[in-house]
């Protein structure tokens, strides 16, 4: 009586295992195409820095580079067989192109750098669910920073490591550990814009740590992962609801910090466990050592 019941669960146990080998080759194949891809970013960038393109659905202002970075990614990873659906910053709903997991990226984070010529990047997550959906179903999260050098870091089962990109051929990798031996802060916006716990926060954060803000996201995580500390986008006077948006920005980069060994928190919760209200819904979000993070939650969270 109890063969057809082990043998249902040997059965299972083999489907789950085949869908965790699928999943890894599809998230292989998004790597491989956006190393492939990043020279082609690296220069619509340079072609087309300053150039205005409208509002994205967020109603932020959009560069022509937004829109442009984001037709290559879509063409470049919307045809890798087992992806269903994608998602950016700059289109108004989700596309679905077949079934299987969920794409959902920012082009191009810190667009107004590009004017500066400093730091900007893209953010990519790979998603097991339907979009919108919280950050338990991610499996996958990816920052590319345009620096000095141009880098691709991967958070994929609980691991993260940095590659070096050069012609679209990965130089050089090495894993990332979070570590707190030189720890840097920084907060978007401004002591006329925070309410007063994060102002008192950061007064107490300026006299004992190094201030860093580059005005790109995807920078200030790069130098948090090397440095330690905290960086964060708060509630602002203008911005009531946040800076970040959970679904491609702030969902996949905690992904990777806490894979990295730090945390990530609204300054209330964590956002991985946060529930999606919509495709563009902002949160506050702070990345952090684990320490930070639980002084900034002591401090503003309730």
């Amino acid at each position: 009586m109890n063969t057809p019941r082990n043998f249902e669960h040997e059965q299972t146990a083999i489907r789950s295992q085949a869908n965790e080998r699928e999943m890894s080759d599809i998230v292989d194949e998004v790597f491989d195409a956006v190393v492939e891809i990043a020279p082609e970013l690296r220069a619509v960038l340079a072609d087309h820095r300053g150039a205005k393109g409208g509002r994205n659905p967020s109603g932020d202002e959009q560069s022509l580079a937004d829109r442009k970075l984001d037709e290559l990614l879509y063409d470049a990873l919307t045809p890798i067989d087992g992806i269903g659906s994608f998602a950016s910053e700059e289109r108004e709903t989700v596309v679905d192109v077949g079934g299987g997991l969920s794409l959902a990226t920012d082009p191009l984070d810190g667009s107004s750098n590009l004017v500066s010529n400093t730091t900007v990047g893209t953010i990519l997550a790979v998603y097991d669910g339907e979009l919108p959906t919280t950050g338990g179903d991610v499996i996958a999260g990816m920052i590319l920073v345009f620096g000095p050098t141009t880098t691709l870091t991967v958070a994929v089962d609980g691991e993260v490591t940095e590659y070096v990109i050069a012609d679209g051929e990965i130089i050089d990798s090495s894993p990332i550990i979070l570590t707190g031996e030189n720890p840097i802060w920084g907060f978007a916006g401004g002591p006329d814009e925070w309410f007063d716990p994060i102002t008192a926060f950061a007064d107490d954060l300026y006299h004992r740590t190094k201030l860093r803000y580059t005005g790109a996201m995807v920078a200030d995580v790069q130098h948090l992962l090397a440095k330690g500390g905290i960086v964060g986008y708060p509630v602002q006077q203008s911005r009531p609801d946040g800076v970040l948006r959970l679904q491609y920005e702030s969902n996949p980069v905690a992904y990777v910090v806490e894979s990295a060994g730090g945390a990530a928190s609204t300054g209330h919760e964590r956002i991985l466990n946060v529930e999606p209200e919509g495709l563009h819904q902002r949160i506050p979000t702070f990345f952090g050592s684990p320490t930070m993070i639980e002084k900034l939650e002591e401090r503003i969270g309730t």
